[in-house]
């Protein structure tokens, strides 16, 4: 892996952590966002020739916290701004780090951005091109290209939703109770969302777009992290491996979608099959039965084993019905029509 890669690579996984301090200190969410583009395009020029920091989340917070503090100079609402923060932020906090400060910032705030960027005042679209800016650090070409859509369509889109946010006054912070409880379930949605968009495009001639895959799965590692013993967290993160295990094997040289039965398992990524055996075995042990398992095509095909050609044929069409894939609702049509034939 070269030196940049592995730049980029840190850069995305800091900079959630970096935006979630920006935000939980100061409120402001854009402003604080575009502060941190601004620290890591400062990182991304930097670090090559210069070397990475020892405290690189430190250094990136450093250098945001002075670009945020140049936005709010001059304008005349500063006062009630640091009123504000000071008001969200602890007194230890009311200074920013030095930026080679080898103290470890003890807080990562990447699942409570999260939250924020999947609040419910926000629709699905908006929460899913969020996360992928402000947590999946995303450019928003990069969103536009994954979803066929202008730049400048995406821009909006995020503009409004933080525009959103803004308006509504939600506190960042962690919810607690049931609010927590669906908030997560909301979360956990938009990762699905992100994923199964990477892993069945629902526009473009592509069965797939890997990036988008990747980077759902990158997230909900993260999100297991913070909460290791949430059973759910690790049953999606186990579905989104065992699928994406087969994704070598799920295309032909034409691009043509090839059936679970017909596929090469010789293709199938067996260290990813393993990690996600061991993560639904674990969870499967300590807690109950998630909305992430048992699938329709799934029952379709047990069902049409066991010889239940009316009731496969049933389970194929709702399976059709509910992809927004066109390659796979073409594969489940055509699986319900050969059954047709075999229940008159």
């Amino acid at each position: 892996m070269t030196a940049k890669v592995t730049i980029e690579d840190l850069l995305r996984e800091l900079a959630p952590q970096v935006l979630g301090t920006l935000v939980r200190r100061h409120g402001q969410f854009d402003a604080c966002e575009d502060a941190v583009q601004e620290a890591l395009l400062a990182a991304a020029l930097q670090w090559p020739d210069q070397g990475v920091p020892a405290n690189a989340r430190g250094w990136l917070l450093t250098v945001a916290s002075r670009r945020l503090a140049d936005q709010q100079r001059g304008e005349a609402a500063r006062r009630r701004r640091e009123a504000s923060a000071a008001a969200l932020a602890s007194p230890d906090e009311s200074v920013a780090p030095a930026a080679d400060q080898a103290r470890v910032l003890e807080q990562d705030d990447t699942l409570t951005l999260l939250f924020l960027c999947c609040h419910p005042s926000l629709s699905p679209a908006s929460q899913v091109a969020l996360t992928l800016r402000a947590v999946g650090g995303l450019t928003t070409d990069q969103i536009a290209r994954a979803f066929l859509v202008p730049e400048a369509t995406m821009a909006q889109r995020i503009s409004r939703a933080k525009q959103r946010i803004k308006a509504t006054g939600v506190p960042f912070r962690m919810p607690h109770g049931p609010e927590r409880a669906e908030r997560l379930r909301v979360v956990l949605h938009v990762l699905y969302l992100i994923f199964n968009e990477g892993y069945t495009a629902t526009s473009g001639p592509d069965l797939r777009r890997a990036d988008l895959s990747v980077e759902a799965i990158r997230l909900t590692r993260a999100v297991l992290r913070l909460l290791p013993d949430d059973g759910e967290v690790a049953g999606l993160l186990a579905l989104m491996l065992l699928t994406d295990a087969r994704a070598p094997a799920r295309t032909r040289s034409d691009g043509a979608l090839v059936p679970l039965a017909e596929q090469d398992r010789t293709r199938w990524n067996r260290e990813v099959i393993g990690e996600g055996v061991a993560l639904i075995t674990r969870a499967l042990a300590r807690s109950p039965i998630g909305p992430y398992q048992r699938l329709d095509a799934v029952r379709a095909h047990l069902l049409e084993m066991m010889g239940d050609h009316a009731g496969a044929h049933a389970r194929y069409q709702r399976a059709a019905r509910r992809t927004t894939s066109l390659p796979e609702r073409r594969y489940l049509e055509a699986r319900a029509a050969r059954l047709t034939g075999l229940m008159r």
